[in-house]
């Protein structure tokens, strides 16, 4: 099949956060045999280079820089309408002319599109052979944000969220498929019916590739205990949940564990990241180019951040390592892990260092935790079967004869 492959990010290298996802998509694809033509945003001029990778996969392939400066203020203009204002942060003439382009040169069979904002590319004609992975329903993560700002901007974040949800009900209709990440985020859509439901929203989870992160035979220091915690060092929960852990929870473990050491491993860390590294036990590393050596070396894993992430990359590939894990409520909302069994969930400060403590000392637990955490990633979240649903997904939308019903119909128009 012909695919067009429409991206907020380059897909390219599976790295971090959703350019994981992104990335083993864009590849099952083109494993499965299928020709892809790429069009994507580069947020980071620095992404730029991997434009040669990708000419190695796709057929055609074309990046559009995004300035934030710029996007922003396409963004803050969205305020005097009724469009959510990430639609105009990623709203983009030049992206729209390819797009127009490239669906005027190939007789395209199917449309992939990642996230909500980038649907607006996709042209009216293509609607119904279009699968959107919005992976989470990111309006929500706005009504968390004008929960907890000051009243101006509680007032954007909350017209931000009001009408970015109206506009995924929108995508729903509109499209053949939608794709989230979990039953949880599927639940958010509470408007929709059953019918709708069925038939349109699909859940397919995030993965972890088990043949890269492999338990390790090397036995954790429980003498000089090091607690790790992996993640994009500049991604807001990430950062509010490693300074959660250095201030309120790590000095409650330090005080009986005197020799523990706490490592923040990732990319980018903030100058808020950095200052943590004055606490007593507390590291900050930076870029990890193979987070695995950091893996092996931890006595445990520790995920404490304070709200539901986008990605939950970094926790499934810590337990597909074979690490005991200790994690917020937060960080493990939408995936089926039971607590005590596949790792440990711990919702304060006192509950978390005792729960490290107990993991640290009791070599019984832990043993069985690495265990559990392995064989519920293989039984879970392995990329291998979930990208097989999401290949078959496109495939039976690109092999299906054009037919907009009237419900799309009516979603474009109202569009």
């Amino acid at each position: 099949m012909k695919l067009l492959f429409i991206s907020p990010h380059i897909p390219y290298p599976p790295n971090k956060g959703d350019r994981i996802r992104l990335s083993h998509e864009l590849q099952a694809l083109i494993e499965r045999g299928h020709e892809v033509h790429l069009l994507a945003f580069a947020g980071d001029m620095n992404d730029l280079n991997y434009q040669v990778d990708l000419r190695r996969m796709c057929a055609t392939v074309r990046i559009v820089p995004l300035r934030r400066v710029w996007a922003v203020a396409r963004a803050l203009v969205n305020l005097a309408s009724m469009r959510p204002l990430s639609r105009g942060y990623f709203a983009s003439r030049r992206m729209r002319r390819l797009v127009k382009r490239a669906v005027s040169d190939n007789d395209f069979d199917a449309v992939f599109v990642y996230s909500s904002p980038m649907a607006q590319y996709v042209p009216q004609e293509l609607a119904s052979r279009a699968v959107v992975d919005m992976a989470d329903v990111d309006s929500e993560k706005w009504r968390d944000y004008a929960g907890e700002a000051n009243p101006l901007t509680s007032r954007i974040y909350s017209l931000e969220w009001k009408r970015l949800r109206e506009y995924e009900y929108k995508i729903i209709a509109r499209f053949a498929n939608t794709v989230v990440t979990t039953g949880r985020e599927s639940a958010l859509l509470d408007r929709l019916d059953e019918f709708t439901r069925r038939a349109r929203l699909r859940a397919i989870a995030d993965g972890v590739d088990l043949e890269y992160f492999q338990p390790s035979f090397q036995l954790p220091d429980t003498i000089s205990p090091r607690l790790v915690f992996v993640g994009a060092m500049d991604y807001f929960a990430n950062v509010e949940g490693a300074r959660y852990f250095a201030e309120e929870v790590f000095p409650l473990i330090r005080s009986r564990e005197s020799r523990a050491k706490f490592s923040i491993i990732g990319a980018n860390p903030t100058d808020e990241v950095k200052k943590l590294a004055r606490y007593p036990g507390v590291i900050v590393t930076g870029a990890a180019p193979d987070a695995r050596s950091y893996l092996r070396e931890a006595t445990l894993c520790v995920t404490p951040l304070r709200r539901p992430p986008r990605a939950r990359n970094e926790i499934l590939e810590a337990m597909a390592a074979g690490k005991a894990v200790i994690a917020s409520p937060e960080a493990v909302a939408g995936l089926r892990v039971v607590n005590g069994e596949h790792l440990m969930i711990a919702d304060s400060p006192r509950k978390f260092a005792d729960a490290a403590l107990e993991v640290i000392r009791n070599a019984g637990l832990r043993e069985s935790l690495e265990t559990q955490a392995r064989n519920f990633v293989e039984a879970e979240h392995d990329w291998k079967s979930l990208l097989q649903r999401m290949v078959e997904l496109v495939e039976t939308i690109g092999a299906r004869e054009h037919m907009p019903g009237r419900s799309n119909a009516r979603a474009i128009a109202g569009n």
